[in-house]
């Protein structure tokens, strides 16, 4: 039992356990919602949209923050800066986003409420309550991932999702089938993951984690430090990319949802409710990449910064092959098992096809590929190549979505060419950066004293 407890305590195993709780949590939301109102689409499509919302708003404007706060941090590691300068600066710079970002909210609030939110202004002040708690939850995951806390990283994630699952699920049991009630749980679970991810670290002392927090006496002067207007123009690009990739990994849902929200055709309702419960199911591969794609941009930009781009690319080649093995697989899964787990185990509101789930899986893939490819080009300083990589899987989208034909048809070839545009983009790019590197890099510092808080985190050597 010792051995057990010891290897459930290493880091890495802590974080793969944070994060497949957190990606399945989202597909046990949709279960829950499918229970409590199978005999109301409209409602199962309006818990749904704050689903889809609050993800793709809150992941594509904050993600990119996270992903270029981890980059910061990591940096500041290697090059033995102080960290809380670091931090300070990217927090002011995310502010400008976050302020447009809830503009932005509250200008379209009207169609946000009537297209995805059964026009429910509850629902709508619920989405904004979620919103305020991912814009400090990620900036905090970000610094903790940066720091290589995985352990604090992946109990902010056990408790956004536990926050959210319990009391729904409590609901359900209780026959309760009040509306913003289910909403407000969901809310509430980014909320609790910020406090906690603020307050543990001040009262969980662990001597190994001392040394990251430098001496805060200012900004940094050292010339090994990114200037600000850099950093400011790397986030940007970064916030742009993430906003272009999660209208790629959610224009499925956002599509159906405006479109049919609001039908008083009941078949057509439960259809279009079955199809975004089917995107969970569809996903199934990225709960297996998420463990390793976490530690993985501090460790290429590791790499980066000692010029060592053959283990960048060592990585990210031997992580592509397990993306399109874990995509494959999960297209076979949705071939054959896929119907009966749709009706038996998500009780979604309307059968789909076999074909139909697999092409969801086979876009899958594709996005696992791209957001394996993006580390490594933010790494190397190629925010740019990530936006127009991702720019370019929305150009290729919107048009197939235009298209007035067979709704199941047209979902899934809009769900695949985006992906697939955008991996083959950012996959020529990157070769051509490491090669281009690897032509004009030294060789490679010596950072054997660098911080590295337990072995265990180093699991992609």
């Amino acid at each position: 039992m010792r051995r057990i407890l010891d290897f459930l305590r290493r880091p890495t195993i802590f974080l793969a356990v944070g994060l497949i709780v957190s990606a399945f949590s989202g597909s046990v939301y949709l279960l829950i919602v499918n229970l409590a109102f199978h005999d109301n689409g409209n409602y199962v499509l309006a818990l749904q949209g704050l689903n889809t919302l609050l993800a793709a708003i809150s992941t594509g404007v904050m993600s990119g923050i996270e992903q270029e706060m981890v980059r910061a941090v990591s940096r500041a590691i290697v090059h033995r800066l102080p960290t809380a300068p670091v931090i300070r600066r990217q927090v002011k710079q995310a502010a400008w986003f976050v302020g447009v970002t809830i503009a932005g909210c509250l200008v379209l609030s009207p169609v946000l409420t009537k297209h995805f939110l059964a026009g429910s202004w509850v629902m709508y002040i619920e989405l904004m309550i979620g919103l305020l708690g991912a814009v400090v939850s990620f900036q905090v995951r970000g610094t903790l991932s940066g720091k290589q806390d995985f352990h604090v990283f992946s109990i902010t994630l056990l408790v956004e999702s536990f926050t959210r699952m319990l009391p729904c699920a409590l609901l359900l049991v209780a026959g309760n089938k009040d509306l913003w009630l289910y909403g407000l749980f969901f809310a509430l679970g980014p909320v609790f993951s910020a406090v906690v991810g603020i307050v543990l670290p001040r009262i969980w002392h662990r001597p190994q984690y001392d040394g990251f927090g430098g001496d805060d006496t200012g900004e940094p002067s050292t010339a090994a430090e990114e200037s600000g207007g850099r950093a400011a123009a790397n986030l940007g690009l970064l916030t742009g990319a993430t906003l272009a990739s999660q209208l790629l990994l959610n224009a499925v849902s956002l599509l159906v949802i405006a479109r049919y929200s609001n039908s008083h055709d009941k078949q057509t309702v439960d259809l279009a409710a079955a199809i975004n419960s089917a995107v969970g199911l569809a996903r199934i591969g990225i709960v297996a990449l998420l463990p390793i794609q976490t530690p993985l941009l501090p460790k290429l930009t590791t790499a980066a910064e000692r010029g060592d781009v053959a283990e960048v690319r060592r990585k990210t080649l031997l992580l592509v092959a397990i993306c399109a093995g874990i995509g494959l697989a999960a297209v076979l899964v949705c071939a054959t098992i896929g119907p009966w787990v749709m009706s038996e185990i998500m009780h979604a509101l309307a059968d789909l096809p076999r074909w139909f789930l697999a092409a969801f899986a086979g876009a899958t893939m594709f996005m696992m590929i791209a957001m394996i490819l993006q580390p490594g080009l933010i790494a190397m300083n190629r925010h740019k190549s990530v936006m127009i990589g991702w720019t370019l899987g929305i150009v290729a989208t919107v048009p197939v979505f235009l298209v007035n034909g067979d709704i199941l048809k047209v979902t899934a070839v809009g769900a695949i060419v985006g992906p697939l545009v955008t991996s083959i983009f950012l996959a020529i790019d990157l070769w051509w950066s490491m090669r281009h590197r690897a032509a004009a890099t030294p060789a490679p510092l010596d950072t054997s004293s660098s911080p590295d808080p337990d072995p265990a985190t180093s699991t992609l050597h």
